[in-house]
């Protein structure tokens, strides 16, 4: 499913709900009428809103648990929420100039592929940049940091002695959206303001650090049931690797080793990955006589203007190995042998770049394409993999690092905890980057309107100047927000072009 059957769906969905909310409503039909009264729900154009009064209650108990702890806790809360203003709206300037790089470079050279690596800030929308298989994760992390940052709100302003008239959950198209009613704030004296408005903030802070740390202990807390640092897991192959085929690869596998380069957890096999797309092709150490012995050599001939073939074309098993003489101790065996691929790697001593680096053997290198390479890829209690092609398309295996001690323990269980907890830090982080920064609407147009009337009190003396330097502040903010997101959106619309 792409971006534009997604949003088919979703419109198709919506254009049934107002039309059934319409007919309903018109005919005055009695059960709809009392379920939308009793459940708080509304139908509007491309959203679903749902308002209670009914969690007024449980706000309030929690708002006074240790209350004093609570006063503190916004207190700290509300200052470095303000410290995070200016680093805020540098990172989306930084977000932005680095967008531009990515939308007037050229995709297909490597400059462009390292500015899309690293990206600090950047739209994320379901079927573009974001795979499909991982939307409830998307819904339910943002509907996470939204309830949690409404949350802040509505216990701060509860012991600041403001009244929360009500809470809810607002989905536009699929995106949540929590909100909170309540008084009006501005009566309050401005350090209450400033707790009040910092919650939400704060709490989107605190949710992506724990979310953070979450990610860090996760081997340890899953000690009991999972190992960690003994190979990665196969959870799914893609179809265009050519490594899953009979004798391949398949899903539960245990690999432990990458070519020359031994994995040991997640980041050790996106490192081996990157060293075999990088590095040279390596040869295998042979003797002279198990060259003699298993040579099955036919009629040398030119696949094409670089590829030499001296085998069989229709063997499955051998392969073409040129041999590299040494300059030091040259001897005269012929420049090419048909070899069986596996008995090669069972009986090669070592690898090797060049003939003087074998003792008592000689330097095989396996006759292939350029951009094709010979990858041994060793399996926890089975044999090795051999895998002929490009490095490229191994990166289409996902794994995982947890590898459970029993049967009855599904490798999908860590793997799901550590997607939330990074959707969580992503949407967390990014709400409360995006909040603070003085924009129209957002929590950072009133933190920033405090402060420049708190700061500027004893050196500007009208009030209405200083509502005007809050206001330049703003249109600044959302000036530099609206760019980003344009840029932003621009960015997608040349990936789905």
């Amino acid at each position: 499913m792409d971006f534009f059957v997604l949003l088919t769906i979703i419109a198709v969905f919506y254009a049934v709900l107002l039309f059934l909310d319409f007919i309903f409503k018109s005919c005055s039909h009695y059960p709809y009428m009392m379920l939308i009264q009793k459940t708080g729900l509304s139908v509007g154009p491309f959203q679903l809103r749902w308002y209670t009064t009914s969690l007024n209650r449980l706000i309030l108990k929690m708002s006074f648990w240790q209350p004093k702890f609570q006063t503190n806790w916004f207190t700290f809360g509300s200052w470095i929420t303000i410290c995070l203003i200016i680093p805020s709206i540098c990172l989306v300037i930084v977000s932005s100039i680095q967008l531009c790089k990515k939308i007037f470079t050229e995709p297909t050279s490597e400059l462009s592929s390292n500015q899309q690596d690293s990206l600090i800030l950047e739209p994320i929308v379901p079927g573009i940049n974001l795979p499909m298989s991982d939307l409830s994760y998307y819904v339910f992390a943002l509907m996470f940091s939204t309830v949690f940052h409404e949350l802040g709100h509505a216990l701060a302003a509860i012991r600041e002695d403001m009244h929360v008239e009500g809470v809810g959950l607002m989905f536009i198209l699929i995106l949540p959206v929590a909100y909170v009613h309540l008084d009006d704030i501005t009566s309050l004296p401005s350090s209450k303001q400033l707790r009040v408005m910092s919650a939400g903030v704060w709490h989107n802070i605190v949710q992506a650090l724990m979310a953070y740390f979450v990610l860090l202990l996760l081997p340890y807390m899953l000690f009991p049931f999972f190992t960690v640092g003994h190979g990665v897991i196969i959870t799914k192959i893609n179809t265009r690797v050519g490594v899953n085929g009979q004798g391949g690869l398949v899903t539960g596998d245990i690999i432990t080793k990458l070519g020359n380069c031994d994995v040991h957890d997640f980041m050790s096999w996106i490192d081996c990955l990157n060293h075999t797309k990088s590095s040279v092709d390596s040869g295998f150490c042979l003797s002279p006589e198990f060259v003699q012995h298993h040579d099955e050599t036919k009629p040398v001939h030119y696949v094409d203007e670089y590829i030499i073939n001296c085998c069989d074309p229709n063997s499955k098993t051998n392969l073409c190995f040129e041999y590299i003489e040494s300059l030091s101790n040259p001897q005269e065996l012929p420049n090419h042998s048909c070899l069986n691929v596996r008995k090669v790697v069972e009986r090669s001593t070592s690898p090797c770049d060049a003939d003087n680096q074998c003792s008592s053997a000689h330097c095989y290198y396996p006759a292939i394409r350029k951009n094709h390479k010979l990858v041994v890829i060793k399996r926890q209690k089975k044999n090795e993999v051999l895998f002929l092609g490009q490095p490229t398309e191994l990166q289409y295996i996902s794994v995982t690092q947890y590898v459970p001690k029993t049967d009855y323990l599904s490798n999908s269980i860590p793997e799901s905890i550590e997607k939330f907890c990074k959707y969580l830090i992503m949407f967390a982080g990014g709400l409360a980057v995006i909040n603070v920064i003085p924009c129209f609407y957002f929590d950072g147009e009133k933190i920033s309107r405090v402060l420049v009337n708190t700061m500027l009190k004893e050196h500007v003396e009208h009030l209405s100047v200083r509502l005007a330097i809050s206001i330049c502040l703003t249109i600044f903010g959302s000036l530099m927000l609206i760019i980003y997101m344009t840029l932003g959106f621009w960015s997608l619309i040349k990936i789905i072009n």
